[in-house]
């Protein structure tokens, strides 16, 4: 039976009386499956179709800083963990027009309606101590049928060390791409200012700056593909264009410099349809690699060729690699330049096969030397 009726401004507000609930939390401790509940690091209540909590494990118990259930068993989540919108309405929890953004409200109401797994964010603000803090959840609800009732079981999981890094992330690139930014512009400006024979510094100055401005794009890029945030734009493309702004380019790049950009002579264009900005970092990665790997003096080849469906861009240097370094080439977190390096292959691979459709592979063996191509797809009218 439910108490009488209360008004609310989001979700249903009736609850189980304390008997019900009392009942409820017996059915359940009963059950094999809840013994292994404990078993779990993560916070995991079970709450009955009022959203109220019926059964908790040991962590959540420990994050409240409590023994036993007894304290806050009937409650709903929010009342149990002190968040401030909790009392808001006569109702609690659920009820008032600031949970109808509560991430953990939404996965719990998406759970109950369509009978699924569900899963959001939630940003609670609760009373500790006599002041608000935030805390930041991921939570994750699941119906679990028991005998002839519906229960919900609701893990949650902190993720603030995540969130903080992400805001570190975001301060991180603007405050230092706008700083290399301005510096690039500054040394631009100076370009027409200066003397001739102090230019060739300056020149140098550009390109140090022109290589910093690109490495800090490359990777506020690849963080946000890694994390789905980036939005794909399919255009049609001149593959020959491509490769020859690549060329330009990084013939003044800093690891460019006493070595030699060619464009192989038998070299196609060939219309695709791809991201521009997704496949400009991978043959800038490619060209890049195949730089660092070639000794003063050597070349570093590019080239363009019409394959069936595909085309294939492909990028060639005199250095051949050793099988170990072979075998690992496209792994995270592996490379030959020391630790904290190897993103460049990784992120060939992950940009064309997850996000442009295409194959990446490369050959390394003597006389040829090593090869690193990918065939990304024509464009069909």
């Amino acid at each position: 039976m439910t108490r009488q009726e209360l008004g609310t401004k989001c979700a249903p507000p009736q609850r189980l009386g304390v008997n019900a609930v009392d009942l409820e939390k017996q059915k359940l401790s009963q059950h094999i499956c809840s013994s292994y509940f404990d078993f779990f690091p993560l916070s995991i209540v079970v709450i009955n179709s009022c959203r109220q909590i019926v059964f908790s494990n040991k962590a959540f118990l420990d994050v409240l800083g409590v023994k036993d259930i007894g304290s806050f068993l009937g409650e709903r989540p929010g009342e149990a963990m002190g968040c401030i919108y909790a009392s808001v309405e006569e109702a609690g929890c659920g009820t008032s027009e600031y949970c109808r953004e509560c991430g953990a409200l939404k996965a719990i109401l998406d759970s109950m309606i369509n009978n699924s797994k569900s899963k959001q964010d939630c940003q609670l603000l609760v009373k500790e101590d006599d002041e608000t803090r935030a805390r930041d959840l991921r939570i994750f609800v699941s119906p679990w049928k028991v005998e002839d009732t519906m229960y919900y079981v609701m893990s949650l999981v902190d993720i603030a060390e995540e969130k903080r890094r992400e805001m570190l992330e975001r301060i991180f690139f603007h405050d230092i791409l706008n700083a290399a930014g301005g510096a690039k512009g500054l040394v631009d400006i100076l370009m027409d200012e200066v003397p001739d024979e102090a230019k060739e510094f300056v020149i140098l100055a550009q390109a140090s700056l022109f290589g910093l401005v690109e490495e800090i794009r490359k990777q506020k890029q690849l963080l946000a593909l890694e994390k789905n945030e980036y939005t794909i734009s399919m255009i049609t493309l001149q593959g020959a264009e491509l490769i020859q702004k690549v060329a330009n380019e990084y013939r003044t790049h800093p690891v460019a410099v006493g070595k030699r950009i060619v464009i192989a002579p038998d070299s196609v264009n060939v219309s695709i349809s791809s991201d521009y900005a997704l496949l400009m970092r991978v043959l800038v990665n490619m060209t890049l690699n195949a730089l660092e790997a070639t000794s003063e003096g050597g070349s570093v080849t590019l080239g363009l060729k019409d394959d069936g469906d595909f085309a294939t861009f492909w990028v060639a240097n005199a250095k051949v690699m050793p099988e170990a370094v072979r075998v690992q080439i496209f792994k995270r977190s592996f490379s030959t330049k020391g630790t904290g390096r190897g993103l460049g292959t990784y992120s060939i691979k992950l940009l064309t096969e997850n996000y442009l459709g295409g194959e990446v592979g490369f050959t390394s063996e003597e006389p040829a030397g090593t090869r690193f191509w990918v065939k990304i797809p024509k464009y069909h009218a």
